[in-house]
């Protein structure tokens, strides 16, 4: 018989270790927010447990989490564990960086840079010269 797993390596039934072992370790996430420096948001936490945060070389890093009936626990373990990975992720980052020449590594297309509104009203000077001499005379007619 297949056990169904969980996504999540703690909830694993053959990782039981990886779960705190005494009930003083869990912490709620109201709990881990006031444990944290700069306090973030109890709403943060949650989102670092679901979506997780994109570290600089692009490698997703996801607070790990476990519910309980109806609420949802993490250990100061797992918050060491969410911020050493973070920390790798942009050391690693920053050595790609520094392998490369001081130049940034290549971005993946979808984290690409938008398209910023300024560039498009620069075009559209571009596109009518005349424009500014109409608006000064407009401005004049009106006794501006």
């Amino acid at each position: 018989m297949q056990t169904h797993c969980n996504p999540l390596p703690a909830i694993c039934p053959g990782n039981a270790e990886a779960l705190p072992k005494s009930r003083e370790e869990w912490l709620t996430l109201s709990e881990a927010a006031a444990y944290l420096p700069g306090r973030p948001s109890v709403n943060c936490i949650w989102r670092w447990c679901r979506r997780g945060v994109l570290g600089r070389n692009g490698v997703r890093v996801r607070l790990q989490h476990i519910r309980i009936g109806g609420k949802i626990f993490t250990s100061r373990e797992w918050i060491a564990d969410f911020t050493r990975q973070l920390a790798e992720s942009d050391a690693a980052y920053f050595d790609a960086k520094i392998a490369h020449g001081q130049q940034a590594p290549p971005r993946a297309a979808q984290f690409a840079a938008p398209k910023r509104p300024r560039q498009r009203k620069q075009r559209r000077a571009a596109e009518d010269p005349d424009r500014a001499a109409r608006v000064r005379q407009e401005l004049d007619h009106e006794g501006l």
